[in-house]
Formats: C-alpha cells, structure tokens, sequence
C-alpha cells in the first residue's frame, strides 16, 4: 500500500530523514517510534505532502505520490493529530463531514456517513450530531478527530500522536475502539508515537528511528525478543519485556478443553491477554483459570503454560 524508498529531509542544512526504505501493507499499521526530534513527525507529513521530500520516492497504492496534486493527495488520507483540530466554529456532523462535502457528496450520502461514525465510536447522533467541540470532553474530541480522519473512507491514516494528550483511562478505551474498527475495516495506517506500550498495543510492526534513520522494523514480539544491540535495546526497555510479551498474546492461544460448566468467581475471556491472566493467577494463588464464553466455562488456562510464555522473553 505505502513503499517510501531513499526518503530525506533538510532543514537549514541538517538532515531531519536520513534516507528511509520501508513498506506497509494493505491492512498493517505501522508504527514510527523514537525519542524526540527523530524525524517520526516529519516522515509522516512528507507522506501527505505537507513537507516535501528533498530526496527520494513515495508510492501510495502503486502510484508515485508526485503525480497527484497535494490537495487530491490529502483528500484520500486520513489525518489525525494531538489536539484534535477540529474546527471550533462548526458542529461535530459538520465536521465529520468536511472532506466528503469537498469531494462533493450529496447531503443525503454525508449525513449517513455521519451517523455511521458517530454510531461507530459510541457517540449517539441524536445527542452529539449538533453539538461544539467546546461541548465535548477530550476523549469524545479525540473520537470526533478520528472519525473525520475516517469520513470519506481514505486509503490511509496518518495518526500523529493521535491519543496522547488524553488521560489513561480514556486513552486506552480509545486505543481498544480503533482496533477494533481497522480491523473490521481493513486500515492502512502510520502511527507516530514516542509511547513504546502504545505501538506495542496498536502496531503490527515498529520501525525504532534515531537522528533520522530506522535503526530497527519488526513485529512487537520480535523486536521485544531480539532488540538491536545500542539504541534499540535501550529505548525498548528490557526491565518488563516479559510482561510486554504476555500483552501480545491472548488467552486462546493457550487454552485448553475443559468440562462446561457455569462461571466461577474468577475467570478470564477468550480475548484477554496473557498479562491479565498472569495477574488474576498470581492475585488467586492458583494453578489455572477457567475461560468463559457467555456465562460458561468453555476452556481453562494453566499457569505453566503461561510462566512458559514470559520465560522466553527473559530467555
């Protein structure tokens, strides 16, 4: 979907983007990690045209990025940054659908993209449609921005620090909402995030960079099992890798048959990671946890097998 090849960008003579090479599939999130001033933010702008590359080639889905005007360009990616930017003065429907209304849909076809959004991101029509950005908490400005990033159902996202400005709690739930949506939808997305568990979470691969280059691409897992020496060891963190590894895996990849029966006081779903397990297991004292689908136990997870898990990550 997205090949960048010999990427680069100057500013006043120093080299912000230091000739990159890399691919995203169709369907993959990526994300862009590393500490401050790395280039994460200005790799993501040079894709949308925002800045031009002084240096090198960008394809969006075969096509050579400098063959389409930056205006035609911007209107097939979606674009979510920190803080929003919603325009103040218009409502939420409207700015939901400001680019479908520059791509001239009809109001019929806008409106019931609105409502869509609205309805996929937990936000009632009837209730938000007509409300103000000054009306809504960060966490439901932060939905509004990714849904108008979403609106006309662009190839890509572009997602620059989308979610960090927002408090924990709301964070992650957002975090849980966009998973689920790309996955149902297929996205194509570039996340840029100094918040290593947040790429860990959200990202099918990571690209590690430092002054301008990628040092590292891999998936979470294999970049938590096999960090380059340097840099890349010591921005990953080693402190809790084994605990980060059980936060990549899910409870039924471990499960086992067990007898129906119904819940126990504690238990874990099918889709819970390994980590909350590991925690429910150490709070019990005990040896294994019953699964449960609807009310029923339908598998169990042992303790070993989980312990066996984490040990590879501290191997």
């Amino acid at each position: 979907m997205i090949r960048v090849t010999g990427l680069t960008k100057r500013f006043d003579g120093a080299t912000a983007v230091n000739s990159l090479d890399f691919e995203v599939e169709r369907g993959e999130v990526l994300a862009l990690v590393g500490t401050s001033g790395c280039g994460k933010s200005t790799t993501l702008r040079m894709l949308n045209r925002l800045i031009e590359p002084d240096e090198g080639r960008i394809e969006i889905d075969g096509r050579d990025a400098r063959e389409v005007s930056p205006d035609a360009l911007r209107r097939g990616i979606g674009y979510v940054i920190q803080g929003v930017g919603l325009f103040p003065h218009w409502t939420v429907a409207q700015n939901i659908g400001t680019v479908p209304r520059l791509l001239r849909w009809d109001r019929g076809r806008v409106r019931a993209r609105v409502e869509e959004l609205l309805d996929l991101f937990g936000l009632e029509a009837s209730e938000y449609a007509d409300k103000y950005p000054s009306e809504l908490s960060g966490g439901q400005q932060q939905r509004v921005g990714v849904a108008r990033a979403m609106a006309a159902e662009p190839a890509m996202l572009l997602m620059d620090e989308p979610f960090g400005a927002l408090d924990p709690v709301t964070r992650g739930r957002l975090q849980d909402e966009f998973t689920a949506i790309r996955q149902r939808r297929g996205i194509t997305a570039i996340l840029v995030t100094h918040d290593m568990d947040e790429a860990f979470r959200l990202a099918d691969r990571i690209a590690v960079m430092d002054a301008g280059r990628i040092l590292q691409i891999d998936t979470p897992e294999r970049l938590l099992r096999g960090p380059r020496e340097g840099f890349v060891r010591q921005f990953v963190g080693l402190d809790d890798r084994a605990l980060r590894i059980l936060s990549l895996h899910r409870v039924s990849e471990l499960s086992r048959p067990a007898a129906d029966a119904p819940a126990p006081a504690q238990w874990v779903a099918p889709g819970d990671t390994l980590r909350e397990a590991a925690s429910r297991l150490i709070w019990e004292a005990g040896d294994s946890l019953a699964v449960v689908e609807n009310g029923r136990v339908t598998a169990e997870i042992h303790a070993a097998d989980i312990w066996r898990i984490g040990a590879r990550g501290e191997a």
